[in-house]
């Protein structure tokens, strides 16, 4: 899936909201530093105004998502501490329904930022504890202010998130299953927010294909791509999309563009490297490229080595990297044994 990103301006000026909306088109290019540079100076200008935080732990958020990595932490949850204090000082001066609900719609980002990187980790008492406290604050944001409708975004994503949580969390709290509300109101943001259209776009179609293959989720998230073709990001999910529809050939050339554009910025991001390569010889796998696989998953494995960095789903891809290596020689085997696969077409339908 795509990352988590609640952007959001009132009130201002319209040069203000043009950098605003500046700096959300760098950073959908992962064009990170000169994004970083507009946010710093609008916390400076601002530093009562709590969304400016949000900017900024939106911003680190993001770079660490797309670098695979948890180097900028530290600065992320100073930001999202000094945001929250911001925020609840600003409500308690608030004087319109206007200035409360953007008050609300703040500490609710914030908190919900920080539900999300915890439960990255796996700390999910804690994930959840923020993440309930998301949920409220963006229901009293809309109560208060229904007209901001990138609300929906935050709150469609958790709603979301606690429908699909790991089986021992959901004995432990019974939440419920809310995919089919938290869809709707991905949609709702994704067709009506202001400032937090394109997340929503993109978040809608990940989430779409996720519960269900389908067309439109392809559709809605190539259209994307086609905005931003410099995006690392969104080619993600648009690789995810064609892979949920099993056409692994599309997978195989989404991973292909992703190359170059991941080793431009990420070359020593070895992790970010060795998740790209593990993906791209699971495609050539599925398209009986066998020995391109084989050659993409020893490079995964040659980046991996270099990766000091411990991350929460690096089990997982050790496993699922150790699974393709067994099929790759039970293939390679089966070939020797019998000759060379002919006439192969793989439109792959299995779901992986």
């Amino acid at each position: 899936m795509m990352f988590l990103i609640l952007f959001f301006f009132t009130n201002f000026n319209a040069r203000l909201d043009y950098s605003i909306f500046e700096a959300l088109n760098l950073v959908y290019q992962d064009d990170y530093t000169f994004a970083e540079q507009i946010f710093d100076s609008l916390i400076t200008k601002y530093p009562g105004t709590p969304i400016f935080y949000v900017l900024k732990a939106g911003l680190l958020d993001a770079y660490m998502l797309d670098h695979s990595t948890n180097e900028w932490e530290p600065d992320f949850y100073r930001t999202v501490e000094k945001g929250i204090g911001v925020g609840k000082k600003s409500l308690k001066e608030a004087q319109t329904r206007e200035d409360s609900g953007w008050a609300y719609f703040s500490l609710a980002s914030l908190y919900g930022y920080r539900a999300v990187r915890k439960g990255r980790h796996k700390s999910y008492i804690k994930a959840l504890s923020d993440a309930y406290k998301a949920i409220s604050y963006y229901k009293k944001t809309l109560k208060i202010y229904p007209e901001l409708y990138d609300a929906y975004l935050g709150l469609g994503t958790f709603h979301f998130a606690l429908s699909v949580l790991p089986r021992f969390v959901k004995w432990f709290i019974a939440p419920g299953d809310y995919r089919e509300k938290a869809l709707k109101e991905i949609k709702l943001a994704a067709d009506s927010a202001k400032y937090t259209r394109i997340p929503a776009r993109d978040e809608y179609a990940w989430v779409l294909a996720f519960l269900k293959p389908s067309r439109k989720a392809v559709r809605i998230a190539k259209s994307v791509v086609n905005s931003y073709p410099n995006s690392r990001s969104f080619m993600w999910t648009l690789a995810f999309t064609y892979r949920r529809r099993g056409h692994w050939w599309e997978v195989e050339r989404a991973f292909k563009k992703l190359v170059p554009m991941t080793l431009k910025d990420q070359r020593e991001y070895y992790y970010s490297l060795t998740i790209l390569y593990y993906n791209l010889a699971k495609a050539k796998y599925f398209n009986a490229h066998t020995d391109d696989a084989e050659w993409y998953l020893d490079l995964a494995y040659f980046y991996l080595y270099f990766v000091r960095e411990k991350m929460p789903d690096m089990d997982d891809v050790k496993k699922g990297m150790e699974k393709l290596r067994k099929w790759i020689n039970r293939r390679k085997q089966w070939r020797a044994n019998h000759g060379p696969i002919k006439n192969f077409r793989r439109v792959q339908k299995r779901r992986h």
